[in-house]
């Protein structure tokens, strides 16, 4: 139950976070103003990106209530710390510490709700 719980906050606080910066706030990542041409507001559409493939696989989770695929996105969701860093060595720009904080505690609530559900489901 306590996994499902913050799992649900993480989603939530995922789509916030996302809509937050979405709309050009820097409440929660730093202004990376200094980024123009085709680096401009890139992290921010990886955001949009993120949430449109969150709402994605969580209604069609809920939809045939199996949410292996939970787990699956988790791992995807950590992968993209490493990849945030490969995309700041390659562009030679600094990335904001948030972003790899937020894909840390996404991911492994994720992961950590999923793992539980498969784990559950083989021990039936």
């Amino acid at each position: 139950m306590l996994l499902q719980i913050n799992f649900n906050a993480s989603v939530i606080f995922l789509l916030i976070v996302s809509a937050i910066s979405m709309m050009g706030s820097d409440f929660f990542f730093s202004d990376n103003s200094d980024l123009y041409g085709p680096l401009a507001h890139n992290l921010r559409f990886v955001l949009f990106y993120l949430c449109m493939i969150e709402l994605g696989v969580y209604s069609y989770c809920r939809f045939v209530d199996n949410y292996q695929a939970i787990a699956v996105l988790g791992v995807f969701i950590l992968l993209l710390i490493t990849s945030l860093e490969v995309y700041s060595v390659i562009n030679q720009v600094p990335v904001d510490e948030n972003y790899a904080r937020l894909f840390w505690y996404s991911g492994l609530s994720h992961l950590g709700f999923g793992g539980f559900y498969l784990f559950t489901i083989k021990k039936s």
